[in-house]
C-alpha cells in the first residue's frame, strides 16, 4: 500500500509527506496527507498544524497521534471533519499494515 497526496492524487513518501489539518482553537478539520508543498490550507497559516508522514508512519508514531487526538477532545476540541480524519487514518494504518506484513509474513 502506498501513501497518495489529497491535493495532487500522487503518491507520497514518508520522507516528503506531510498530514496537516486546520486547528482554529476549538475546532479540528481539513485533515490531509499531502506532500509538504501541496497542503493549501485555505485559512490563516498560524491556524495549520502538521507531522510530517515519517513520523507517524511507524506504529508508535500513529500511537502518539492518537493520544494527541485525545488530548484535543479532552480540552473540548470539535472534531469538523471525520470524514478526512478517518481517510488519513485509514490510508496511515493500511499503510503500517502492508509494511508491517512484508517483514513478517506470518
Amino acid at each position: 500500500m502506498n501513501l497518495y497526496c489529497e491535493t495532487c492524487g500522487k503518491e507520497v513518501t514518508p520522507e516528503e509527506g506531510t498530514l496537516s489539518w486546520v486547528d482554529e482553537g476549538n475546532s479540528l478539520r481539513d485533515f490531509r496527507i499531502t506532500h509538504e508543498e501541496d497542503q493549501n490550507h485555505s485559512c490563516d497559516p498560524r491556524h495549520v498544524a502538521v507531522i510530517h508522514l515519517w513520523m507517524v508512519t511507524g506504529l508508535s508514531g500513529y500511537m502518539k497521534f492518537t493520544e494527541r487526538l485525545a488530548d484535543y477532545w479532552d480540552k473540548g476540541y470539535e472534531l469538523k471533519d471525520i470524514k478526512g480524519l478517518k481517510r488519513a487514518l485509514s490510508q496511515i494504518g493500511l499503510f503500517i499494515w502492508t509494511k508491517q506484513k512484508a517483514t513478517n509474513p506470518d
